[in-house]
């Protein structure tokens, strides 16, 4: 994963609830049809998560918001 230097337009602070709720949507945006992904992504958005804060890598995975979390970039509090 690249490191990113952009203004954040989200945050990195998330409750275990929120940050399931993100990975579950996560899930379900890489095997959605490109229409599907874009109303999922608005979803993501939503509860404040924007990979284009921490990335300039596009389209990204669970395993990719959990290497956030034990980078300490995104905090599950």
């Amino acid at each position: 994963m690249e490191a990113w230097s952009g203004r954040m337009r989200g945050r990195n602070k998330f409750s275990e609830t929120d940050a399931n709720k993100i990975k579950n949507l996560i899930c379900e945006k890489v095997r959605a049809t490109p229409n599907e992904q874009k109303v999922i992504r608005n979803k993501i958005r939503r509860l404040g998560f924007y990979y284009s804060d921490f990335s300039n890598q596009k389209g990204y995975t669970v395993e990719d918001f959990n290497a956030l979390v034990d980078s300490g970039e995104v905090v599950i509090d």
